[in-house]
């Protein structure tokens, strides 16, 4: 897993601003637990995605008695749900969890995901914990989901299935690859062909004609 981010929010602008940025990088199935006591700024959190998805932010409000609002309308449906009156994972059936964890157009926000351990997939959950430090300011931790790594060559989060996992794209993968090629990588110990696999290696051919002699 990659290492959590830790970043500061002077005011509910801030936090929209940045989760609006967030949204950006978010794909089909991604799953967000947002941790936070009442009033540290979750809703606020999702308007921020709703607008980085295309979504008016203006629609978003908390569910708290409808347990679950969905909106449509931008990249992808961003489902809200607030698990605080749930009493458990077995609840959520209820929500049609079964259609909206496997739908290849929702992205899903969850308020209270303690409420629901177990339910959400850790391969696919990012865990943003909002904790109040001032009236208007928040600290966001940010917990990448299991399995993701960071791009050695960008800093950016990977996740499992990318095509060019461990790196962000293509680019990150040719910058690392020169960055071989022009010395700046080094192996810990000399390759001993007794012990190490060298079968992918590619060897040069030789030349038949180098064994023939005048």
């Amino acid at each position: 897993m990659a290492d959590p981010v830790t970043l500061n929010t002077t005011d509910p602008a801030q936090t929209e601003a940045w989760a609006a940025e967030f949204a950006a990088s978010m794909k089909a199935g991604d799953v967000l637990a947002l941790d936070g006591e009442l009033g540290a700024g979750k809703t606020t959190l999702v308007r921020g995605l709703a607008r980085g998805l295309g979504i008016d932010p203006g629609t978003v409000s908390s569910p708290t008695f409808a347990l679950m609002n969905e909106y449509e309308g931008g990249r992808l449906t961003l489902v809200h749900i607030d698990a605080y009156r749930l009493s458990g994972p077995d609840e959520l059936a209820s929500l049609g969890w079964e259609r909206l964890i496997d739908d290849p157009t929702v992205v899903i926000a969850v308020e209270w995901p303690s409420k629901i351990e177990g339910a959400l997939p850790p391969e696919r959950t990012t865990t943003i914990a909002l904790q109040h430090i001032g009236e208007h300011s928040r600290t966001l931790t940010v917990t990448p989901p299991r399995g993701w790594t960071t791009c050695p060559t960008t800093g950016k989060r990977v996740p499992p299935d990318s095509p060019t996992w461990p790196f962000a794209d293509r680019q990150a993968q040719l910058v690392d690859l020169y960055g071989w090629f022009a010395g700046k990588h080094t192996i810990s110990r000399p390759v001993d062909p007794e012990r190490d696999d060298l079968s992918d290696i590619p060897h040069a051919t030789e030349d038949p004609a180098s064994d023939q002699t005048d």
